[in-house]
């Protein structure tokens, strides 16, 4: 697949930028891109599928506010994997903008984006105030319920990247 016209000078730069050479040239660096990608993943994942089973009513003995400090975790580790999904790109702008399955990623963590910022929004910052009756709610099922959905297509998209 060809990529889009937009994006065509981007990748124009990337290809003739220090950073783009690097990785190039460099195994090891993209290797070891790889490695901190996947430990960001697990710990990524693994956070924020503890949060959003308990938003979806399991593990009822841990409360939310009390989940909610994995957060910090899960954002380090999504910090880790844009640096390095980053350094990807750079390593082949155009395989990675014609690629059908990293498009699709991307907009699945575009979303994914957008439903933690309405839960953090409609359900933590509410029940941190002592709003009651908003941990057993739609919302925060919803969301929650979504956040796994959006976070497994990342995490497919991802992996079809190569064979897309």
């Amino acid at each position: 697949m060809d990529i889009l016209p937009i994006l065509a000078p981007l990748a124009m730069w990337i290809r003739h930028s220090g950073l783009h050479e690097f990785m190039a040239a460099s195994p090891a660096a993209f290797t070891a891109a790889e490695t901190l990608h996947f430990m960001g993943l697990t710990v990524l994942f693994g956070a924020l599928l503890v949060i959003d089973l308990r938003g979806m009513g399991f593990y009822k003995r841990l409360s939310l506010v009390e989940v909610h400090k994995l957060v910090p975790f899960a954002i380090g580790a999504f910090i880790v994997n844009l640096i390095t999904g980053i350094m990807f790109i750079f390593s082949n702008p155009y395989a990675y903008f014609g690629n059908i399955a990293f498009g699709i990623k991307c907009v699945l963590i575009v979303l994914a984006g957008i439903n933690a910022l309405v839960f953090e929004f409609a359900v933590f910052r509410p029940l941190h105030a002592g709003k009651p009756g908003i941990d057993g709610g739609a919302v925060v099922k919803i969301s929650s319920a979504l956040s796994l959905l959006f976070w497994a297509g990342v995490l497919i998209g991802g992996r079809l990247i190569p064979y897309a």
